[in-house]
């Protein structure tokens, strides 16, 4: 049995302290908080709960292999039901109701509010892709450089940029905003990063995405109870800031109290670890987010809206009236989005907005694409020493399919320990 410390509280460090529990390793989580679940909770002003990121998950047997692997099945615990898909909104007013999770679907759609179909077949081509990025570095802890072999380069070709992939291979500009403006909005540069990471498009259409009954809140109140039920030790209020290293083995982790002992750290926290030479590229700085609150006479519409707008904006759905809206302008998003037909204006019942100042703060938002070598650059990869790192500042992606998918790795690669 090793002595497991795990740093952060939010859902990769429940999901990586669930799964090493169940392993039968003795567990400490540290927060440096006084709850559990970071981001999963949202933002709460006046009683209302609002979520600052999407509340869709694609990928879901990431989630169900989680909680079987720690405990009780998914099905037992929490629902997860399919969403219906995503609208999209272009400058000309016209609208694509996009279904996720099936080709058949997509291509009909398609169709029928575009006349012709090229995005089904280059969809297609985004699943050998696919697959070697997920027997390379997500099924299994990626050990970087090495793996990235001859094949690799030959299948992913990663020194294509976003932006060359979407003009070569799609001639009409809606499809290539479907493409390029979400990299956009998550403050990427299409010159910068790779192509290959236009595979995600490939799984919302084959997995779909997916919402869990009570929003990620509910996530995060069901993993805590799997902790408990797990045995894990939490400590809240507990800062970790700096690791005890013997010849570039962990032996230990410093906090704000005491130094706890430990055999293997799970460095889930956004907070850098002292000694550790910092990581050498730049944190992705947060779209602004507008938390609105809508009357009930409020026009219907999908949960999900992506608005092509000039900088593009995403909205969601919470529930009961309450919307959140992502963007990168200046401008008062609801305003914006009038020119495309979306008038919420006189529905509004109260308004919140963000700034990346007051986002940044709240954790980490993953790393800008410098090339696709940023890929080799980031925490998490070819771990040594008993340290691995699982998060949104970590390998290999500040979603939560592939937060899950690192913890998933990281058990494998400890093991269990022995009887």
């Amino acid at each position: 049995m090793a002595n497991v410390v795990v740093v952060g509280g939010g859902f990769a460090g429940m999901s990586a302290a669930a799964r090493l529990a169940k392993l039968r390793h003795d567990v400490t989580l540290l927060e440096s908080s006084q709850s559990l679940g970071g981001r999963l909770n949202g933002m709460t002003v006046g009683g209302r709960r609002w979520q600052l990121e999407l509340d869709t998950v694609t990928l879901p047997g990431v989630f169900r292999d989680l909680f079987r692997k720690s405990g009780r099945p998914l099905e037992r615990v929490l629902d997860l039901t399919k969403t219906e898909g995503r609208r999209h909104v272009f400058k000309d007013k016209s609208v694509l109701d996009f279904p996720l999770g099936n080709r058949g679907d997509q291509h009909g759609a398609l169709l029928e509010a575009f006349g012709a179909d090229e995005w089904s077949p280059w969809v297609d081509t985004l699943a050998e892709p696919w697959d070697v990025i997920r027997r390379m570095a997500l099924d299994q802890v990626f050990t970087g450089k090495p793996a990235v072999d001859r094949t690799v380069h030959k299948a992913l070709r990663p020194r294509r940029n976003l932006a060359t992939l979407a003009n070569k291979d799609l001639d009409d500009d809606r499809l290539r905003k479907l493409v390029l403006n979400p990299v956009r909005l998550a403050g990427q540069d299409r010159l910068a990063i790779p192509g290959f990471v236009a595979v995600s498009h490939y799984v919302e259409r084959s997995f779909g995405r997916w919402r869990f009954d009570g929003g990620l809140p509910a996530l995060a109140a069901t993993l805590e109870a799997r902790l408990g039920e797990r045995g894990v030790t939490i400590e809240l209020g507990e800062s970790a800031h700096e690791l005890v290293l013997d010849g570039g083995t962990v032996r230990g982790v410093v906090t704000s109290r005491r130094t706890v002992p430990a055999d293997i750290v799970v460095w889930c926290a956004p907070a850098w670890p002292a000694p550790l030479p910092p990581v050498e590229l730049m944190p992705v700085i947060p779209a602004s987010r507008s938390l609105i609150a809508l009357s009930p006479d409020a026009p219907t519409m999908p949960d999900e809206v992506f608005v092509h707008a000039n900088p593009p904006i995403r909205m969601w759905s919470g529930g009961d009236g309450l919307w959140t809206i992502e963007h990168r302008s200046g401008e008062d998003p609801l305003r914006a989005l009038v020119r495309f037909g979306i008038d919420l204006r006189p529905y509004v019942e109260e308004q919140i907005d963000l700034t990346p100042s007051d986002l940044v703060g709240l954790g980490h938002w993953g790393w800008v694409w410098r090339r696709w070598t940023s890929a080799l650059e980031v925490p998490g990869v070819a771990p040594t020493g008993g340290l691995f790192f699982a998060g949104a500042h970590a390998h290999p992606a500040a979603t939560l399919e592939g937060i899950g998918m690192a913890t998933a790795a990281i058990a494998e690669a400890v093991g269990p320990a022995p009887r």
